[in-house]
């Protein structure tokens, strides 16, 4: 049935997305300023696993440096541009868009090309008369799997714990001994590590390209934004809406989901601003 093609497919883009967000949810938890570079940094994460695996890298090794890749630039943006603009957060977030335009640049020139092949999980299966690719399963499975693990970390361990401290109030996490400078680094560290791990996740869905992150950005921000950083629940509805329009729409009309995906981000956006960020 292609119903459940289309579900299998609809899940596997929200869960992208949806760990994009929580990429986006951790950096401004640490900070209050919100992480718009997220997918210029996972793009070049990802080109970098990608330029590794077609020069002969295993594909651990490939996923590794990728990661690496991702990590080391969100410690960089945070020490570089968050850390002088905490407690603005709209200097930040100019600031941090910048960096991602440069970033775009650089990438454009290392990687020309209109885009780069990584390793998928190939196959496919029958169910119930309908086709689900394997590699969607992969995907929603290690979503499902970063998110639980991220679950566990901030509500058992020490580290969870300076988090929750510093996004809820930093001059009184400082007195308790926690060193907030430390927590935001590493928020962004893991956020940049996080939508690497999604860009590499979502070759099937799309292509890898030094201009790709503005895409995946626009739709992570947007389900981040919309579910006001803290709402599992209403950051995967919008994580859902978004990769409904891309794959139900792009179904019936082709490159036109792609259009209506963005739309629904864009709507997501203005309302979430609106309803939580007054």
């Amino acid at each position: 049935m292609i119903v459940l093609q289309l579900a299998v497919d609809t899940v596997s883009a929200t869960a992208l997305y949806a760990l994009v967000a929580l990429a986006v949810s951790l950096a401004y938890s640490g900070s209050g300023i919100l992480n718009l570079a997220i997918g210029q940094i996972a793009i070049a994460g990802g080109l970098a696993a990608a330029a590794a695996t077609t020069g002969g890298w295993p594909l651990w090794a490939g996923v590794a440096l990728g990661v690496g890749v991702g990590a080391s630039l969100g410690a960089a943006a945070e020490r570089t541009l968050v850390k002088p603009s905490i407690g603005r957060p709209v200097l930040g977030a100019v600031l941090l868009i910048a960096a991602a335009i440069v970033l775009r640049e650089v990438l454009i020139g290392l990687f020309p090309r209109t885009s780069y092949a990584f390793p998928v999980v190939g196959g496919a299966v029958r169910v119930w008369g309908g086709i689900v690719h394997i590699a969607d399963v992969v995907t929603i499975a290690s979503v499902a799997g970063a998110a639980a693990a991220g679950v566990v970390v901030l509500r058992t361990t020490t580290v969870g714990a300076a988090l929750r401290a510093t996004a809820g109030s930093p001059g009184a996490a400082e007195l308790l001994g926690v060193d907030t400078q430390m927590v935001r680094t590493a928020s962004f560290a893991v956020a940049g590590a996080l939508a690497t791990g999604a860009a590499l996740l979502g070759v099937s869905h799309f292509p890898l390209t030094a201009e790709g992150g503005v895409v995946l950005a626009l739709r992570g921000v947007a389900a981040a934004v919309a579910g006001g950083y803290r709402s599992p629940a209403r950051v995967l509805l919008c994580a859902l809406a978004i990769a409904a329009g891309q794959v139900i729409g792009g179904f019936y009309l082709g490159s036109g989901g792609e259009v209506i995906s963005d739309a629904v981000a864009v709507g997501a956006i203005a309302i979430g601003a609106g309803v939580w960020h007054r």
